[in-house]
């Protein structure tokens, strides 16, 4: 499972977990781990072939970009269009049974930022049992996002905007100025299924008072700060994504989008921490 740390709001006042997964994925549950065609758990499938076929030595591939890259390089081989791959999971505990997901395939065009967030999704269910799924925080910082997403990009991006044209006109702009990757990257979030779980939103304000109970030397205070701080970066993120949302869609994004008994939960915990200040 990955989550973007995100905080949310104008004031940074409320920080979430958003939950990103592939939108509209089917799971066979209970499948046996029979050993057929070389096929068992933890691996990928990709029309006729296989990930594990691409190991040497029995050495697991899980750098998320090169296992985006294998699954592209196995499509192009298919002498058929491969639409979706299918990804096990580890074995449940004490059984021979693991679950698989069929999933949407990458794009056949390489763009980094999505090729290292789709390998990670893969990654995600194929190093998790069906039981026990780890969290894995995203950092748009740590992959190049701000490079990408540039002072000159936001420019060009409120240059267009005062121009008042339609958002297919942007759009080709946008593409014949260069900015092709950019544009891969929003579509790319727009494939996918972004939520907020029930219990993964905090004032920011309780975050920064659990930062200050611990020692800052401790290795619990630097995880936290470190969190922190990748929940604001991916908020710089967000509202970039957002802003070419809006230039080339002609909508606001469309999450996170709080639960109404989320947001009933937030207001109480405002307007008690209001009575208590």
């Amino acid at each position: 499972m990955i989550i973007l740390p995100l905080m949310i709001d104008d004031a940074n006042n409320v920080t979430v977990n958003v939950t990103i997964n592939f939108r509209n994925v089917e799971v066979r549950e209970n499948v046996l781990n029979s050993g057929v065609k070389g096929v068992s758990y933890s691996d990928v499938i990709i029309g006729k072939s296989n990930l594990k076929s691409y190991e040497t030595d029995g050495k697991v591939i899980a750098n998320p970009r090169e296992v985006t890259n294998i699954i592209r390089k196995s499509m192009n081989y298919n002498t058929t269009p491969v639409n979706y791959i299918v990804v096990n999971t580890k074995k449940y505990e004490d059984s021979d049974f693991y679950d698989s997901y069929i999933i949407p395939a990458p794009s056949y065009k390489p763009n980094e930022i999505n090729d290292y967030i789709y390998g990670m999704l893969v990654n995600s269910i194929r190093f998790n049992s069906p039981k026990d799924t780890k969290k894995e925080k995203l950092s748009l910082k740590a992959l190049g996002f701000d490079e990408l997403f540039n002072g000159e990009f936001l420019s060009k991006m409120q240059m267009l905007r005062s121009s008042s044209q339609s958002p297919l006109y942007v759009r080709n702009q946008l593409m014949n100025a260069g900015y092709v990757k950019q544009l891969e990257v929003l579509d790319f979030f727009n494939s996918l299924y972004c939520n907020i779980e029930e219990d993964d939103v905090i004032l920011t304000s309780e975050l920064e008072n659990v930062i200050k109970f611990f020692d800052s030397t401790k290795k619990e205070s630097r995880a936290l700060s470190n969190y922190k701080n990748i929940a604001l970066s991916n908020y710089e993120s967000y509202m970039s994504l957002a802003a070419l949302n809006a230039l080339v869609n002609g909508k606001v994004l469309d999450w996170p989008v709080l639960s109404k008994e989320q947001q009933k939960r937030l207001i109480r915990k405002l307007n008690y921490n209001e009575r208590a200040a």
